[in-house]
């Protein structure tokens, strides 16, 4: 355990993260950040219905939390098949238009990673617009700055986090916490884009894990939980925790093991048919 307390003690994200600017740069920058009631703002871009209700806009950040075994990641691959091929997946998942995907998982092995890309190619049928990448070889440090560079190379329209734990050394560090969540918010409006956090939830309490975990919470538009339905462990049940604006009503969805070799999630009250995938939603 004594490299890994020397890891933490040594880590410094301020300094390896941070550029200093020089005070007339800053300040050039904090007084362009001033907002006065008649300038001509655009309004961020949505580009998801869930379940009829405008709730995924870039310049935002939403989270996906679950317990281990929840398959909250087959809800992220239905939520991230719509976006790519701009479908109207189950009459659940409605996205706005085609956007462009940048993926990041943090947890997984490249084979289990490439099992994710072929349930979305399956569902969209094509993988042009998603560029999933398996960033488990990487420190925290490494993954942070891999996807920064990923974000500059591809110029997507929504970046996935599976799961950001990963890009912390110490998940109740609130600086260190606070320090990654303000880089997520900056690359929202620097790169005009949404940002999908998945992470674990606590077992007692059925809160996101860690300091992480309250930081996305108050910094999230939409937190969606997907918990395993006790008497039927073969369903899955998705709901909003919490979000701005209208709410959304939960729905059910389960793995099609018998579809293909990779399984494919479906959503229990509409289940896989042609009419409910459609690329023209509205």
């Amino acid at each position: 355990m004594q490299p890994y307390i020397d890891e933490v003690k040594m880590f410094d994200l301020e300094k390896k993260v941070e550029e200093p600017k020089d005070s007339e740069s800053f300040l050039k920058d904090i007084l362009s950040k001033r907002i006065q009631s008649t300038d001509v703002i655009t309004s961020a871009e949505y580009l998801m219905k869930i379940d009829g209700v405008k709730k995924i806009s870039k310049d935002n950040i939403s989270g996906f939390i679950g317990l281990a075994k929840s398959r909250k990641s087959f809800a992220v691959t239905m939520f991230v098949s719509a976006l790519v091929g701009g479908l109207n997946l189950y009459n659940k998942f409605q996205a706005l238009k085609k956007c462009k995907v940048l993926a990041a998982d943090t947890e997984q092995s490249a084979d289990d990673v490439q099992l994710v890309t072929k349930r979305i190619k399956h569902l969209v049928g094509d993988e042009v617009n998603l560029f999933m990448y398996a960033l488990k070889p990487f420190n925290p440090t490494e993954r942070l700055n891999a996807i920064e560079l990923l974000l500059i190379e591809h110029k997507p329209d929504v970046l996935v986090i599976d799961g950001i734990k990963d890009l912390i050394y110490n998940i109740n560090d609130p600086v260190e916490c606070t320090n990654v969540m303000s880089r997520l918010q900056k690359w929202n409006v620097e790169f005009d884009i949404h940002i999908c956090c998945v992470l674990h939830q606590n077992k007692g309490d059925g809160n996101a894990r860690g300091h992480i975990g309250t930081e996305l919470n108050n910094k999230c538009q939409i937190l969606i939980r997907v918990t395993q339905n006790e008497n039927d462990k073969t369903i899955s049940h998705f709901e909003e925790v919490f979000g701005r604006g209208k709410g959304i009503d939960g729905f059910d969805f389960f793995v099609n093991n018998e579809y293909k070799d990779f399984g494919i999630p479906e959503v229990v009250t509409t289940g896989f048919t042609e009419g409910d995938l459609t690329a023209d939603p509205f």
